[in-house]
């Protein structure tokens, strides 16, 4: 959105990366909506508001649960979903304009698209979790943790978002002058209706990112450079290596609301034998820093307890044996992730 990609693209330098025009897909809730109904694309009903007024008048359109965004970046948290309308309304006030809309039902799902301005390569489906707590409880966070693969969803769910979102966006941005290159993040609900498409974002999810590139067996330079250099025809057909990830977060005391910074983290128990057999597992760094020697909290979601495996329920054992290891003050994390796709739920 400041428009690095411009620059350097200025220079002469091939870059992975939206310009700023294009960009505003994320940058703009009410662009990204503009966006969808000029390419067709599936999507909720919305409305824009910038007073208290308008926004009580969409909310009671559209009813219960209320769904509010933050019409500007919001680093992941700008979202509410809500079934209090006091709530849903004070989030709006507090913005200077929002989309509001219809609630779409059924399970998310993500889905990365490597672009060149032309077409596009998509990567593993993926789920994350959003909400704070166990049960999907609590108030919208950054994501809590991600999973792949995905065992629940329809066949052919990739080809079939590359054909009816992904393709439709970059030929409609394109057609105004802004082709798109770069990572198309298209947030999903896979609804009773079909797919409808919940947000697009300009860039790799997090935490969705950590586990999808885990299984990407074909080099990720490669690609990225393919799609820089606006020639993703050149890349052969993607590889995946076999199994299953997830990634779990831990993060700091107060997050979302007011994560605590500056406490010392420690390990305990890995490397080592901790790790369920046929496994492996690591760490993945967020919101640390160091300070006099030591590494601390410097953020809300400090880090990602990444476990790989042949199966869900293997590679689930590994994350969450990874984020015990981690010890600071107040560190927690969701216990759920992943768990119902692992028992086949």
């Amino acid at each position: 959105m400041a428009g690095v990609a411009d620059a350097v693209r200025g220079a002469g330098i091939a870059v992975f990366g939206p310009d700023a025009a294009a960009a505003r897909v994320e940058g703009s809730k009410a662009f990204s909506k503009e966006i969808m109904a000029a390419a067709g694309i599936p999507t909720a009903a919305s409305r824009v508001a910038t007073s208290p007024a308008e926004a009580a008048e969409s909310l009671e359109a559209f009813g219960s649960p209320y769904v509010v965004k933050d019409d500007a970046l919001a680093a992941g948290k700008g979202v509410v979903v809500t079934g209090d309308f006091a709530a849903a309304l004070a989030h709006a006030a507090s913005c200077e304009r929002v989309v509001i809309e219809e609630y779409l039902d059924g399970p998310e799902v993500s889905l990365f698209a490597v672009c060149d301005g032309k077409s596009a390569l998509a990567l593993l489906p993926a789920q994350d979790f959003k909400r704070a707590r166990d049960g999907d409880a609590g108030p919208n966070t950054g994501g809590m943790g991600a999973y792949v693969p995905l065992p629940w969803v329809p066949a052919g769910l990739a080809d079939e978002v590359l054909a009816t979102v992904v393709q439709p966006a970059l030929d409609e941005l394109a057609r105004r002058g802004t082709p798109y290159r770069g990572l198309l993040y298209a947030g999903l609900a896979l609804t009773s209706k079909g797919v409808r498409v919940v947000e697009f974002n300009a860039r790799f999810g997090d935490p969705e990112a950590q586990v999808v590139l885990d299984r990407l067996e074909t080099p990720l330079a490669g690609l990225l450079h393919a799609s820089a250099a606006g020639d993703l025809s050149s890349v052969p057909a993607l590889g995946w290596r076999a199994g299953a990830a997830v990634t779990v977060v831990v993060a700091a005391a107060g997050y979302p609301e007011g994560p605590a910074k500056g406490d010392v983290i420690t390990l305990k128990g890995l490397p080592g034998g901790a790790l369920p057999a046929g496994t492996e597992g690591y760490l993945l760094h967020a919101g640390t820093a160091m300070s006099g020697g030591d590494l601390v909290t410097a953020g809300g979601r400090v880090l990602n307890a990444v476990g790989t495996g042949p199966d869900l329920a293997a590679a689930r054992g590994a994350a969450y044996a990874v984020a015990r290891s981690v010890e600071f003050r107040g560190a927690w994390y969701r216990g759920d992730v992943a768990a119902r796709a692992a028992a086949g739920a």
